[in-house]
């Protein structure tokens, strides 16, 4: 009974300290501090403002004694929350005197928590509704409106914050001391609380000077903000390492379908100074920025920076263009460019010049998987006013345009100039594989220097011994390209540097370039060649999966070490590809055959069944495989050589749906030979064929006995035969007559 009794004590226990722990306020999860006026005040007058709930946070002290006022916040390592419910309905502005203090602690500052505040929960587009806007036209040059020192942890999130005055910037992340892990989020910065208007001079941007692991946006709805301003430097600018930008629109309204960036020169993302190592998107589903800026839309001036996923210079969905200026401006080494996982590729169309790769990028520059001039779909024009790519960068190393493995080529098409276009001074070092180019305005890739027409190509020479960009690599010529039977056969050559490797790209498309140079739409394939002394190879019917258009091109990119590829050519001079033919033949004769005859005839008809004609100097060889009961003793028909029996040959062209002139087999019969005999004859060409399981016949052929069919006899020697009989009758009666007499 005490047992029971004792259980019931400790269980009764139980409950009332969870029940206390349930309704006790619990340190762990810092003070609520909420504001509840737009006053912009620190005063015992029974208000808690903005100014006095960060005061709060950051001091740990009540803002007042008087009802009202803001609670104390709680000391460090515990996050406090700042929150709102300012009476009345719709937007509720905080008209700034000057700047909210600085931010010394953790704390979240949350402007959703405004009755009738929401945020956003569209993938495109914006329905967030917000309803605390700071104005800070008061905030004067030498301040900021946020500023973050030291502590970290922070994360601001559901504030309209505009009117921002040139030379302040809206949110300032460890400008004197390190501020590291804040998150800035779910912010309409620089426009109205509808986010369809810009309201500012132009600045208000956000700098992380000094800092790792803040979070810019993030991968969800609820995280994007809208910016748009930062005249002179950037939307953006992360001066320091390690952190993150993603989700965000910038430069464009809340709905993402028109730009809203002002007229002078802006920069969307900028990482500039300090170490780098910062990422802009990514490839988690809503990690991508969309950006439009009318001077560039990132700037990268430090290194080891990852920019992937992000929509530059178009609307939300990547189905029109906004305009803008440059989409990349690459200015160090070591940095990626989208890449070859899914949804690591960018979209960057509707501006001037998609990347541009300036010389200071000179180690480790990639460029992959991305889209350039085209809409989300890659086959849409959203073209880029001048190049794709413009590289001015002198020799480089480790650095690539496309790649040679899945997913690592870009697609770039229907840009106003060239689709990449090395420049600069001499140089090398550009391997450009398996892209997709097509449809620009100028050369597919353009290498400058050299002897070049009017389109800017530039002309092969003998052992490449010229010099330029990408040392002017010499592209392969195409000698043939035909097709049949769902692949295209490709022949040609290449002269370079002697004794040297090379990575062969085919590519096809359904028009040649007016350069008569070509580009490449669709990569076919690649195949590994080296030259011989002179500088030489041939690759002959080279075979890939048709697709994409029946005219031809290549490149060549030298290939000095396994995986290691360097300076691409130009592309090749288009080759039309040609249907195969498709080489039949028979084998017939008349009556049989005698042993030990001779001078017996088979006749034999090639015939091209195929859609495409044999071409002229593609040798045809007929050649007969006789039983050992026959024996070929001559081949003849005209146009046939048949000076090594049993094979006839030929060279002119038979054009399909038609036959070779007959040729004649001549075989002699063995004494011995049985029957039937058996005899096949087979065609061969040099020319790819769409089909060559119907390039052999058989003829099968009776044989009969040597001196012709057995002797019918005569009625005279049948005579004679009854006659013989008669007479061996009348001896054998005779014989018997005899015998009897004795008897």
């Amino acid at each position: 009974m005490m047992q029971v009794h004792l259980g019931l004590r400790v269980a009764t226990l139980r409950w009332v300290a969870f029940a206390v722990l349930a309704v006790a306020p619990s340190a762990a999860f810092g003070a609520t501090i909420t504001v509840n006026s737009t006053a912009d005040v620190a005063a015992n007058d029974g208000q808690c403002t903005l100014r006095e709930a960060i005061t709060a946070a950051n001091t740990n002290t009540a803002s007042g004694a008087a009802a009202g006022e803001c609670a104390a916040g709680q000391a460090f390592p515990i996050v406090d929350t700042i929150t709102f419910n300012i009476p009345g309905a719709g937007v509720h502005t905080i008209s700034l005197t000057s700047a909210v203090p600085a931010i010394t602690g953790p704390v979240v500052i949350d402007g959703y928590t405004q009755p009738g505040a929401s945020p956003n929960t569209l993938a495109v587009g914006n329905d967030a509704v917000l309803r605390i806007e700071i104005d800070s036209t008061a905030v004067t040059l030498s301040a900021d409106v946020f500023q973050f020192l030291g502590g970290g942890g922070s994360t601001v999130r559901g504030l309209v914050v505009n009117r921002v005055p040139n030379g302040v910037r809206s949110f300032n992340i460890g400008f004197s001391s390190a501020s590291n892990n804040n998150t800035i989020a779910g912010n309409f910065i620089g426009t109205d609380a509808a986010g369809a208007v810009f309201l500012g001079s132009g600045d208000g941007y956000i700098f992380v000077g000094n800092g790792t692991g803040n979070t810019i946006g993030g991968t969800t709805p609820a995280a994007r903000n809208v910016i748009v301003g930062g005249a002179g430097l950037g939307v953006i600018d992360l001066s320091s390492s390690g952190n993150l930008v993603q989700g965000n629109y910038i430069g464009v309204n809340a709905a993402g379908t028109a730009s809203l960036q002002p007229p002078n020169a802006t920069v969307g993302i900028r990482s500039e100074s300090g170490a780098g190592n910062n990422t802009i998107g990514g490839t988690t589903p809503g990690a991508g920025n969309l950006i439009v800026a009318t001077n560039a839309g990132v700037l990268l001036g430090n290194q080891n920076n990852l920019v992937q996923g992000n929509f530059i210079g178009t609307n939300a969905t990547g189905t029109a263009g906004l305009g803008g200026g440059i989409g990349i401006f690459i200015d160090a080494s070591n940095n990626t460019i989208g890449g070859g996982a899914a949804g690591a590729g960018n979209l960057i169309s509707g501006g001037t010049t998609g990347i541009h790769i300036n010389s200071p990028a000179t180690v480790g520059t990639i460029i992959q998987g991305n889209k350039i001039g085209t809409d989300i779909t890659g086959t849409a024009a959203i073209p880029n006013s001048n190049f794709g790519i413009n590289v001015a960068s002198l020799t480089v190393t480790a650095s690539s345009i496309g790649g040679a493995n899945p997913g690592e080529g870009n697609t770039i098409a229907f840009n106003g100039g060239d689709g990449v276009r090395i420049g600069g001074s001499p140089g090398a070092g550009w391997p450009i594989l398996g892209n997709s180019i097509f449809s620009n305005a100028g050369l597919g890739i353009n290498l400058t220097g050299g002897s070049e027409n009017a389109f800017g190509a530039t002309a092969n020479d003998l052992g490449d011994a010229d010099t330029g960009a990408n040392n002017l690599q010499n592209y392969p010529v195409l000698t043939s390209a035909v097709t049949g039977g769902g692949n295209v056969f490709i022949s040609g050559s290449l002269n370079s540097t002697a004794s040297t490797t090379f990575r062969i790209e085919f590519f096809s498309n359904t028009a040649c370039d007016a350069s008569g140079l070509g580009e490449g739409k669709t990569f076919l394939g690649s195949s590994t060649v080296t030259t011989d002394g002179g500088g030489n190879v041939s690759f002959n019917s080279l075979s890939f999966p048709a697709a994409g258009g029946a005219v031809i091109t290549s490149t060549a990119t030298l290939n000095p070490s396994a995986g290691v590829f360097t300076d691409t050519s130009e592309f090749s001079a288009c080759a039309s590809a040609a249907a195969q033919p498709d080489l039949t033949i028979s084998k017939t004769h008349t009556g049989n055959f005698v042993q030990g005859s001779s001078g017996n005839n088979y006749t034999v008809i090639v015939t091209n069944s195929g859609a495409g004609d044999k071409l002229a100097g593609q040798a045809v060889s007929v050649t007969d495989a006789p039983p050992s009961g026959l024996t070929v003793t001559a081949m003849s028909g005209t146009g046939w050589t048949c000076t090594t029996l049993p094979t006839c040959t030929r060279s002119d062209v038979l054009a399909a749906g038609n036959s070779y002139p007959p040729l004649t087999v001549t075989v002699s019969v063995a004494a011995s030979a049985s029957s039937p005999q058996v005899n096949s004859i087979s065609v061969t060409t040099a020319q790819a064929e769409s089909n060559t399981g119907n390039n052999t016949a058989t003829d099968s052929t009776n044989i009969v006995p040597g001196g012709g069919p057995a002797p019918i006899p005569t009625l005279s020697e049948w005579a004679m035969i009854f006659l013989g009989l008669l007479l061996a009758a009348l001896a054998f009666r005779h014989l018997r007559r005899q015998s009897s007499s004795h008897v």
